[in-house]
């Protein structure tokens, strides 16, 4: 890891540390013994939320109501619980009934109405159409562009050679795009949205590199019951400028499964197909060797604690077949990552091991040594609005529809091929600004 990757990480593990409730536990032998202790009782309510366990928080905050019927701020506070449990029934009988109540303050009913405007607007039937276009600008700073190999050597045949001394180290790409998004609410349940997007990239320096990307996908959703399945089609062709160009088109499938409020599996399959094309003014250069077909599957586990933290773990298999066998390989990872969000945006920060091994020898760079590599991608992101870290550009931005992402990434390979063991990072720093067209 490198110390630009470990001083991010220490800055943002005070953040959190900085941001986290240190926590006193009251313990429900401790209730019981003070059944009616307003502060204590209240105490074991907030940590019982914390923690997620919003049955004993309701049943807690319902008893002290019961004992406090005028305390207006615990009628608030077991409302919140209840808006979070999603428990419509209990929440309309609490809202009638302080309602009712003549002690109910003006400041508290003004409160109970903007929930009760809440709840209609969701209620409301969602407009069947919808659509929206996103504008982008990213700016990222790439190290170690040419692969630099951790000895500097590299294999050819049977030889062994320096790394070319002109090989570029550091660079920045400036990526200027848009996409369209056109979808359907089908009912309640279920939706269908077609996107299209535009990217064109361009290398600062070195060989002036330059390519235009033209994406698009087609998708449906649909709950069903606790499954929130998405499947899906893709298609992508960039214009590269000084070589082959490519088109890739897939299919793929997603399920999350929520087993309840703070615990959820998913799973994934994808299939995609990638194909080379000639370019006429350079004959002999012969691409299709890396025309590939790729398959993927992964399964993984989701954790939320204290409704802004969310650990999450995937194991996954991957197996790439190629027209050319030494550019083919079956390889297995696993990704731990941990999400939490914060005043100014979500915090994530994720870790991916990942081993694969080829199929064949690559003879032109070493006629006996098989091919293995061991990845390690350590990555650190932070995203959100961007009026959450610039409050005064809500007179801009009333709606908040400019978005941010700032992203560190580092990609550490080992290899038994010396040229494909090198250490490569990057950081970015994309923002979006979002128009709705209709809704």
């Amino acid at each position: 890891m490198s110390l630009k990757l470990k001083k991010v990480i220490f800055f943002l593990s005070i953040l959190i540390l900085y941001t986290k409730t240190s926590l006193a536990e009251v313990t429900f032998q401790e209730i019981l013994e003070n059944p009616g202790d307003l502060e204590v009782n209240l105490k074991y309510a907030t940590e019982q939320e914390t923690l997620g366990r919003y049955k004993a928080t309701l049943s807690t905050l319902e008893r002290l109501n019961m004992l406090y019927p005028v305390n207006t701020d615990l009628k608030l506070y077991l409302i919140s619980i209840l808006l979070k449990m999603d428990s419509v029934a209990k929440l309309q009988l609490m809202i009638e009934t302080m309602l009712q109540d003549p002690n109910t303050t003006k400041e508290t009913r003004d409160y109970i109405e903007e929930i009760l405007e809440t709840i209609r607007d969701q209620s409301r039937p969602k407009p069947k159409w919808f659509a929206y276009l996103d504008v982008s600008y990213m700016q990222t700073d790439h190290s170690n562009v040419d692969g630099v190999t951790k000895s500097g050597k590299l294999f050819a045949g049977t030889s062994t050679g320096s790394f070319r001394s002109d090989a570029i180290k550091y660079d920045k790409t400036y990526t200027r795009g848009g996409s369209i998004t056109i979808g359907k609410n089908l009912n309640s349940t279920s939706a269908i949205s077609f996107s299209g997007s535009l990217n064109i990239n361009t290398q600062n320096k070195g060989r002036l590199y330059e390519n235009d990307l033209t994406s698009g996908s087609v998708s449906y959703s649909k709950i069903l019951g606790k499954h929130y399945l998405l499947p899906y089609i893709f298609y992508s062709r960039p214009n590269e400028r000084s070589s082959a160009d490519l088109n890739t088109k897939g299919i793929g499938f997603n399920n999350t499964y929520n087993i309840n409020q703070n615990n959820s599996i998913n799973y994934s399959s994808s299939i995609s197909t990638t194909s080379y094309n000639k370019i006429s003014r350079n004959e002999l250069d012969n691409p299709d060797v890396d025309n590939n077909s790729f398959y993927s599957t992964n399964i993984g586990y989701n954790y939320i604690f204290s409704d802004i933290n969310l650990i999450s773990t995937k194991i996954s298999y991957s197996k790439k077949k190629a027209k050319a066998d030494f550019n083919a390989y079956s390889g297995h990872g696993l990704n731990i990552g941990y999400t939490r969000v914060l005043p100014f945006g979500n915090l994530k920060i994720e870790k991916t091991f990942e081993k694969n091994k080829y199929d064949e020898k690559d003879f032109i760079i070493h006629n006996t040594k098989d091919r293995k590599d061991d990845i390690k991608t350590s990555q650190i992101q932070l995203s959100g609005k961007l009026i959450q870290i610039l409050p005064f550009f809500k007179k801009l931005d009333p709606k908040g529809q400019i978005f941010y992402n700032i992203k560190h990434t580092e990609i550490d390979s080992d290899s038994t091929l010396l040229n494909n063991s090198a250490i490569r990072e990057s950081t970015s720093f994309n923002i979006i600004k979002r128009f709705t067209l209709y809704e």
